[in-house]
């Protein structure tokens, strides 16, 4: 049995296989740059891009500034501004993909001289619409863990032809300990996960078409690919995704 680790963000919903990732947008301008860090999903069969979500409040603190200095000239990409009075940055950072939902965390902040203004908050959105949901909302929904998931005290166990494979928390690590547990009770450790909710996606039941199976592969392979020095790869909060167990 080996396993393999990739900083590929996966999710799957309506039967279909999406990569999730923070892009970045910047706007410069003499006097001022407005920086913000949108949400995309891709396709992986199709490779179509999606925008799901992005910062508003850098784009309204941009209309203002434009109100304000109407002269003002939107540089090109490989021109910096320098020395700016007006500043504004959002970022975001993915938690974590669970079911069709994507939890982020969002920052952003208005620089000025001698003026500040900054905002936070963690938000989820439907993969599915783009739409924005309640937290509350996310927790509620049955489905979030995957299909065969069975909640038991502090692990999740799944059933799956004739094994289990079962994720269990540990304290002292703060991680998920994922597990490979045969019907006479044998066990055997797969890997550590950063997250108290892992995901697993079945590929064999139902069996997935060659097309998006070697769609998978890739996606998997190119974002190793990104860094081939990086072994186990954590995000900012510690995003790990299993990418695949050869039994």
């Amino acid at each position: 049995m080996t396993a393999r680790n990739s900083p590929l963000i996966l999710t799957n919903a309506n039967n279909r296989f999406y990569e999730v990732y923070v892009g970045e947008e910047t706007r410069s301008y003499g006097d001022a740059v407005f920086t913000r860090e949108p949400l995309y999903s891709r396709d992986l069969l199709t490779g179509r891009e999606k925008l799901l979500w992005k910062e508003g409040k850098v784009a309204a603190w941009e209309k203002d500034y434009l109100k304000e200095n109407p002269k003002a000239e939107l540089l090109d990409d490989d021109e910096d501004a320098d020395d700016v009075s007006t500043s504004a940055t959002g970022q975001s950072d993915i938690l974590a993909v669970i079911g069709p939902y994507v939890l982020y965390d969002r920052w952003v902040m208005l620089e000025r001289q001698d003026f500040q203004q900054a905002d936070s908050s963690r938000e989820a959105i439907d993969i599915r619409s783009g739409e924005a949901v309640s937290l509350n909302a996310v927790v509620r929904d049955t489905t979030i863990l995957g299909a065969g998931a069975v909640r038991e005290k502090d692990k999740v166990r799944w059933r799956h032809s004739g094994y289990d494979v079962i994720a269990r928390w540990d304290e002292e690590r703060a991680e998920s300990i994922v597990i490979l547990r045969d019907l006479r009770g044998h066990e055997w450790p797969i890997a550590y996960v950063s997250t108290r909710l892992p995901r697993i996606f079945w590929l064999d039941e139902p069996r997935l078409e060659p097309r998006l199976r070697n769609a998978l592969a890739t996606a998997f392979d190119d974002a190793r690919a990104d860094d081939l020095n990086t072994q186990l790869v954590l995000g900012t909060q510690g995003i790990v995704q299993l990418a695949s167990i050869d039994r």
